[in-house]
């Protein structure tokens, strides 16, 4: 009897073990999984997965020119940030762009000189995402558009019934000037042209808004900016100032920045 007894404990040791055996298992997989999705959060949230393109890295080299006093040869030294980035150049237009992700993420800086001074007086910056890709994460798609321009004397002058209309003529202006300088680059690049398309759409969809409720540009200059919706990309909202003879624009479309904050709580929003 007493041998049995033996043998019977032994038997349930042996099966205890076996079930602690089967639920180790279980939650060491737990915990490699678990290892697995914090690698891939790291990894995106760092810049070595290289699948995000940070705007950082595209505006800083927007904010480096100076309308007015920035030279040909200033802008040149600082426009490219490095190998991975191409460079298009007419004589009075200057523009570095790059792409990623198969043309997923495309960005350009262009700046338009003064042809008698060779002094900057339009720049402009362009990021946009428009296709989300991504095996496990699929990353939102955007678009942002900054532009300073030197408003040309005649549409100052111009009369207008009121600020609104100014406002809309001015943003028009925008949109025009916009489209001869990135026009006469374009031909040297397929990303180019898919960029300003993209920052072309943008602009004539809030010129389109305005022309049917034109009270709505009272709410360009406000910190809050004007709301309007981005074909596909969705959310969006503008901002623009108008400072003596420079009109300085901001667009953000798409709910990777308008969603985690509120458009007026953005530093670049606040200060453009």
């Amino acid at each position: 009897m007493s041998g049995q007894n033996t043998e019977g404990r032994r038997r349930l040791r042996a099966g205890d073990m076996g079930k602690a055996a089967n639920r180790c298992g279980v939650k060491c997989a737990a915990g490699r999984w678990l290892i697995a999705v914090a690698a891939v959060a790291v990894c995106l949230a760092s810049s070595g997965c290289q699948l995000m393109v940070r705007d950082s890295k595209v505006f800083d080299r927007y904010y480096m020119t100076t309308l007015k006093f920035s030279s040909s040869a200033d802008v040149l030294a600082h426009i490219q940030r490095d190998d991975s980035e191409f460079l298009s150049q007419s004589e009075s237009v200057v523009a570095s762009w790059g792409q990623k992700w198969s043309d997923a993420a495309l960005w350009f800086n262009m700046v338009a000189f003064d042809e008698d001074e060779l002094t900057a007086v339009r720049k402009y910056a362009f990021l946009g995402n428009e296709k989300a890709k991504g095996y496990y994460i699929v990353p939102a798609q955007s678009l942002r558009f900054d532009a300073q321009i030197v408003i040309d004397q005649a549409v100052l002058d111009e009369p207008y019934a009121n600020e609104n209309e100014r406002r809309i003529a001015i943003l028009q202006n925008v949109m025009d000037v916009f489209t001869e300088d990135i026009n006469q680059l374009t031909f040297d690049s397929q990303t180019l042209m898919s960029a300003s398309m993209m920052a072309k759409r943008a602009l004539n969809t809030i010129l389109v808004k305005l022309n049917q409720s034109p009270a709505l540009a009272v709410t360009l200059p406000d910190l809050t900016g004007l709301d309007f919706w981005y074909p596909v990309l969705g959310k969006s909202r503008a901002r623009m100032i108008i400072n003596q003879d420079i009109v300085k624009l901001k667009i953000k479309v798409g709910t990777s920045w308008l969603k985690r904050q509120r458009f007026h709580s953005l530093t670049d929003a606040k200060f453009i």
